[in-house]
């Protein structure tokens, strides 16, 4: 668990864009705090969120869009996770051109660096969020790892459905790739792109097929994902997983799956 809340190694934890990455000269110059850049400057804060602007005009319209919504996605996420308030609040969000999407340095970390998009940069930083709140909730999730970087996107995806058309082609990916089993392997690290893609995919059949709310995911956490969907129905993760695939296999159109926009196809008949 201690692993999953300080990252594995130094890398920092991140979400990006698929085909993008964070250099790491990026996130050494964050590890033990945050190093401004020029023109940096604050943009303004709630209670729970110290919002800082790169200085560029993207930066400034993007910042001012987190701060508009950021409490009351950290309102919803919090209802997920129990109500439970994360320890070092406020978190200090930053917005970096570098990012990529977005990253902080350990699970539990509040210093948050997320991209100058105006319209994406609130959706990056409730990924964000949630790992927050994963490392604090302390059972199983792990940021670093396909369940806990998987989570953080589709909780992402539920409040911001306009960036999940973006990672569409990461569970194409997977499906096309022989559709491994990251449901019980959990040991994909956050920047594999494919092994998250099956992470969403399962999320959504736990919450859209086989109708669990987000609120008792969450708060059944596991080491992995099978672990929380035994967590939650008792049945063997393995006749889980093998079930999902029967579920998908009826969307399957020569090797490719036929996803709706959102990326989430259930719920299906099989």
């Amino acid at each position: 668990m201690l692993q999953g809340i300080f990252g594995h190694g130094h890398n920092g934890r991140v979400f990006t864009r698929p085909g993008m990455e964070v250099a790491r000269g990026v996130l050494d110059a964050h590890t033990k705090r945050h190093q401004a850049v020029p023109g940096e400057h604050l943009a303004g804060q709630t209670a729970n969120f110290v919002v800082y602007s790169d200085g560029s005009a993207d930066g400034d319209t993007a910042a001012q869009a987190m701060l508009k919504s950021a409490e009351s996605d950290y309102a919803a996420v919090q209802q997920w996770f129990g109500n439970l308030t994360p320890p070092n609040l406020p978190c200090n969000v930053y917005t970096d051109p570098d990012a990529g999407g977005a990253y902080h340095i350990t699970c539990a970390g509040t210093d948050i660096h997320v991209l100058p998009d105006p319209v994406q940069a609130p959706g990056f930083l409730t990924a964000e969020i949630v790992e927050v709140f994963e490392a604090a909730i302390n059972n199983g999730w792990d940021c670093g790892r396909t369940n806990g970087e998987s989570l953080s996107r589709v909780l992402a995806f539920e409040l911001y459905p306009e960036i999940a058309g973006e990672f569409n082609q990461t569970e194409q990916d997977w499906w096309a790739q022989g559709h491994v089993d990251y449901v019980n392997d959990n040991s994909a690290g956050d920047t594999d792109q494919v092994a998250s893609g099956c992470g969403d995919l399962f999320l959504y059949y736990l919450h859209s097929q086989l109708t669990f709310g987000w609120d008792a995911i969450a708060q059944a956490g596991g080491n992995s994902l099978g672990a929380c969907y035994q967590a939650l129905t008792g049945y063997d993760p393995a006749q889980g997983f093998n079930d999902f695939i029967t579920a998908l296999s009826t969307i399957d159109q020569g090797g490719s799956l036929n996803l709706p926009a959102s990326g989430n196809p259930f719920p299906l008949k099989t």
